[in-house]
């Protein structure tokens, strides 16, 4: 029975939903009319191969007279498997041209590319405001800083992305944390502030799911405020700022977002997707230590839940030196905590859940402080 390639992803897609391995972004990819998952040569044991490996998305492409069935997992499976699979779909459809191939998705990557930036510092009554540039004061590197927040000790304390002012795990302990962040320093922007010393970092290690415990991976790091004096709890600058909510959001898919961040300042997003399984992250990060002293923190690390955000409008919701942004609700109704930013691109950002990492290190963060 002769069947076109758009009938195969389909009853692939099909395939996977029946025996639970189809990964929940792409549910929505899944329904397409002409599928039938029996067209699929394979059976039980196969769908054993992506049991933790999950399919992200089938597509097709063509090439001359041959066309390609893609199949996309998040981790790569055992080259005699992918075999198997491979020559069980030729025994089938070869003599129509089709042939299958299984690749694994291309990670999400966060470097230290930042773009350029008019206005490093936002100013709020003469005070430095959440969503301006910081960074180690030993690393050329740029990034947002998220808010303010409470220890268990009621000791004020600063938040950003484990890569900026972490070190992915790197920095030292007592390090400089400077406002803006060198990456900013310049002629026209040549005041350099100490807000804080770096303090700790959450956990973030690389390795596979299947092999190290990844459910408390997050890009977060704390620094202690020396210069309280200096700091605000708003987030940016004008009639557009507002201050530091306290309260959690309930996130939900559709859930119009707003953040003001180092780069791109005030933009504004919709929740995508909520991503609630393994997702890699592919992380390439120098840190120095002195004159001579460089560490390189390059691999994937996988997150067990992160918050998809598309932009509203033309521009891209976030863009490199934002990382660190905090993102809040903007339902119509008062600001309310979405999480923090460690990355995007053109098309998407990711956003990580603050809740759960505040509560393990026994923060809250802090609004209403020298409005």
């Amino acid at each position: 029975m002769m069947v076109t390639s758009t009938e195969i992803v389909h009853s692939l897609y099909a395939w996977a939903m029946r025996h639970a391995v189809l990964a929940d972004s792409a549910m929505r990819d899944a329904i397409g009319g002409g599928a039938n998952p029996d067209l699929i040569p394979f059976d039980i044991e196969h769908a054993g191969y992506f049991k933790t490996r999950k399919i992200v998305k089938v597509s097709s492409t063509r090439r001359a007279s041959v066309e390609t069935i893609s199949m996309a997992t998040r981790l790569p499976i055992a080259r005699r498997k992918r075999e198997t699979l491979i020559r069980l779909f030729a025994n089938q459809f070869a003599a129509q041209g089709l042939v299958l191939d299984i690749v694994v998705l291309r990670p999400f990557k966060i470097d230290q590319h930042v773009q350029g930036t008019f206005k490093p510092v936002y100013w709020h009554n003469e005070r430095i405001a959440c969503g301006s540039s910081l960074g180690l004061g030993n690393q050329r590197n740029a990034g947002t800083l998220t808010a303010l927040a409470l220890n268990a000790d009621d000791k004020l304390v600063g938040i950003s992305c484990n890569h900026v002012t972490g070190g992915c795990n790197t920095a030292s302990v007592g390090t400089p944390i400077v406002v803006p962040g060198i990456q900013d320093v310049s002629p026209d922007h040549h005041e350099i502030s100490v807000i804080g010393l770096h303090d700790a970092t959450a956990a973030m290690s690389q390795g596979l799911p299947q092999v190290f415990d990844i459910s408390n991976n997050s890009d977060v790091a704390f620094f202690e405020i020396i210069a309280p004096k200096l700091i605000t709890s708003m987030q940016g600058y004008g009639d557009t700022a507002y201050d530091t909510p306290t309260a959690f959001a309930r996130i939900t898919e559709g859930l119009k977002v707003k953040k003001w961040g180092r780069s791109s300042e005030l933009t504004y997003g919709e929740v995508s997707r909520l991503v609630q399984e393994p997702e890699s992250v592919e992380y390439n990060v120098v840190s120095y230590y002195g004159p001579t002293s460089s560490q390189i923190f390059k691999g994937s690390v996988y997150f067990n839940s992160l918050i998809e955000v598309e932009s509203i409008g033309i521009d891209p919701f976030s863009a490199g030196g934002d990382s660190g942004a905090l993102v809040v609700s903007d339902d119509g109704k008062v600001e309310k905590i979405v999480g923090i930013l460690i990355g995007g691109n053109t098309n998407k950002s990711y956003v990580l859940p603050l809740k759960d990492v505040l509560k393990r290190h026994n923060m809250r963060l802090l609004g209403g402080y020298n409005l």
